[in-house]
């Protein structure tokens, strides 16, 4: 099977089609996210992909603001 682009996984993801164990194990941040968990001493779930996933997209989210030139502090 083919690897999945990261937009077709957050398609599938939104659709429901699979969950976020599955997003984050078939992502580019897949090492991340089990890295993450043995850090934590804890087991890839579905609770924990999908806590790490919020806690990603915050902090890229945050991350696209700041740098972004147009925000206005760079100006």
């Amino acid at each position: 099977m083919a690897k999945l682009e990261y937009d077709e996984l957050v398609q599938l993801l939104q659709d429901g089609n699979i969950g976020f164990l599955r997003f984050m194990l078939e992502s580019d941040n897949a090492e991340s996210y089990l890295e993450w968990c043995e850090l934590h001493g804890i087991e890839p779930s579905e609770e924990s992909a999908e806590f790490y996933y919020d806690e990603t997209e915050i902090d890229m989210m945050e991350r696209q603001l700041i740098d972004d030139e147009d925000y206005g502090i760079w100006n």
